[in-house]
């Protein structure tokens, strides 16, 4: 099934139907973030949802329509009474005892939803609207804060993108430098080397002992990490009698290659929201930004004598 040739309301209905089935087999509260990730991996058609941009007509700033039909999806389970937002979204007690099997999306959501937005009719025109230009100021808190999340992972990946696959590499060490793996020289300079691009060491934090770590990385525009690509990493790793290792991209890996890795030697997976999430943790080559709100100080006093 392909959401991108879905019509605007069907995809909204297509991801209420898949975020339920995510809240409900995870059985626990989970950001957004976390909810689009598990979509991601389980789905590939929703994988490319993600990442398809348009260009607003009215104002030519690019967009993803995945962000407004995923939060828009939210809200109406929120309304529809299924889950609750406390920070995270997790499932009501209405929406634990509904059976999925028995889950109707018309039924146990828009029959509900419906009547909320004709009660709300000028406010869902004014985010419908929002929706065309890409305009975010008059969402709801939460959905402002995502998007401005959102923003700033586009951003990044489109900065990696540009990266020379060298530049990659050595971005991709610098991050795992702060995350604790110590590069040898010759984990420096052995990209050809069976596709490692990166060798070093690991120290336990409860002991002395250190374990051997290889990586690999991938930076790429347009394609996703593919099962062979993991079972040649496995070969490269078992050659280098590696303990574990880490497989880095900007871009995302299949479901066979997820499925693969977890059958071989422990393999790390670093996709590109996982990636963004790093750099944010650690504030790699990142500049903070300080800003300013006017406070009541500043308020009209043409009232006062």
């Amino acid at each position: 099934m392909d959401i991108l040739k879905m019509s605007a309301q069907q995809q909204e209905k297509y991801l209420v139907e898949k975020i339920f089935e995510v809240l409900k087999e995870y059985s626990r509260a989970m950001s957004r973030a976390e909810i689009k990730e598990a979509l991601s991996d389980r789905n590939d058609s929703i994988a490319k949802f993600i990442k398809y941009e348009r260009v607003s007509k009215q104002t030519q700033n690019s967009y993803h329509p995945f962000l407004f039909k995923f939060n828009f999806a939210i809200k109406n389970l929120i309304i529809a009474g299924l889950v609750e937002n406390n920070g995270k979204i997790a499932l009501t007690e209405k929406g634990i005892n509904l059976n999925l099997a028995n889950f109707d999306v018309e039924k146990d959501v828009y029959s509900i939803s419906d009547q909320y937005w004709k009660d709300k009719h000028k406010e869902y025109q004014a985010e419908k609207k929002q929706e065309e230009t890409g305009d975010t100021t008059k969402l709801e808190e939460s959905s402002a804060q995502e998007i401005y999340n959102e923003n700033l992972k586009v951003k990044l990946l489109d900065a990696i993108a540009k990266m020379s696959p060298g530049k990659f590499e050595a971005f991709s060490r610098a991050l795992l430098k702060e995350m604790g793996v110590n590069f040898t020289g010759k984990g420096v300079n052995i990209s050809n080397d069976g596709g490692i691009d990166g060798f070093g060491y690991h120290r336990d934090s409860n002991d002395f002992r250190t374990t051997r770590v290889v990586i690999q990385c991938k930076r790429y525009n347009t394609n996703d990490v593919s099962s062979p690509e993991i079972d040649r990493f496995l070969g490269a790793m078992n050659k280098n009698q590696a303990d574990y290792g880490i497989f880095i991209t900007n871009s995302r890996f299949t479901v066979s290659a997820r499925k693969a890795a977890v059958e071989g030697s422990p393999i790390t997976l670093i996709d590109g929201d996982e990636l963004v999430r790093l750099i944010i943790k650690y504030e790699l080559f990142l500049e903070p930004v300080q800003t300013y709100e006017l406070n009541d100080f500043y308020k009209n006093e043409e009232n006062e004598a």
